[in-house]
């Protein structure tokens, strides 16, 4: 079984280090053009395909809006790692918003855990649009996956989604600055 690459990738979204900076469903401050919300977005694609994808070891890249596939969908599980231990949707969220503001790894630093499958940036511009991004699109995935985990009628946490937390897409996580 194949594993689930983006319908994005055949849209002509600018690049940042190789990945599509594709337009979001945000209330978050950023770069990203606002996607309409009848159309299915980025992050929506990560959600929908993540329990299947995150299961694969290996993932073949067709186009720019899949390396920003991959690396949101490593976000997802770094996210889950850092909801283990919280038990509250307003803590979670509390996490989310301050873990969303520090520095992160970009293509071209020493500890970004993926750079055989991103390009280097090429200029210093091209890394400001990656970190910019995907500083907004990490927000974002961070909101969207609260409301997933924490959607039990009384606000508890559904087990099955965090029990993604143990998985690691590609063999690879994510690692904060």
């Amino acid at each position: 079984m194949p594993a689930y690459h983006s319908a994005l990738n055949e849209a002509r979204n600018p690049e940042a280090c190789g990945c599509a900076v594709c337009p979001l469903k945000t209330d978050v401050k950023g770069p990203a053009v606002l996607c309409p919300v009848d159309e299915e977005d980025i992050i929506d694609e990560v959600l929908n395909y993540f329990r299947a994808n995150v299961f694969f070891r290996n993932f073949e890249i067709k186009g720019a809006a899949d390396r920003t596939l991959i690396y949101l969908t490593l976000h997802v599980v770094q996210v889950l790692v850092k909801m283990e231990k919280i038990e509250d949707r307003n803590t979670a969220m509390r996490e989310i918003k301050q873990w969303s503001s520090k520095p992160f790894p970009v293509p071209g630093d020493n500890d970004f855990v993926m750079a055989g499958m991103f390009p280097l940036p090429a200029n210093r511009a091209d890394t400001d649009s990656f970190r910019s991004y995907f500083k907004q699109a990490r927000e974002e995935v961070g909101v969207r996956v609260i409301a997933k985990l924490f959607d039990g009628p009384n606000g508890e946490k559904n087990k099955w989604w965090q029990s993604f937390s143990k998985r690691k897409f590609m063999g690879k996580e994510l690692k904060d600055v």
